[in-house]
């Protein structure tokens, strides 16, 4: 898609892929293996005639659930594992 926009606008364009990002390098095996797992159980659920859901995974298990649910989710913050990003980004 880069190539893409760069062909059509002239302005230089680089992809990055948000998931290199937040974790901070290349996917492992275990990431490919359960982006294509999830990949598929969300095809499933398409060809069921299920829409508007969230895939994910709870307790080592492959969940759904509407997306609009999820969204209205509280979701907390561990105290700790914050401070320790907070430590680490200065």
């Amino acid at each position: 898609m880069a190539k893409r926009i760069e062909a059509a606008t002239g302005v230089e364009t680089r992809a990055t892929i948000l998931g290199y990002m937040q974790r901070g390098g290349r996917p492992t095996a275990r990431d490919r293996m359960m982006a294509s797992v999830m990949g598929a159980y969300a095809v499933d659920l398409l060809c069921e005639g299920k829409s508007n859901r969230v895939v994910g995974t709870k307790d080592g298990k492959l969940m759904d659930m509407d997306i609009d649910e999820a969204l209205k989710m509280k979701k907390d913050i561990n105290a700790y594992e914050y401070q320790i990003s907070c430590n680490l980004s200065k």
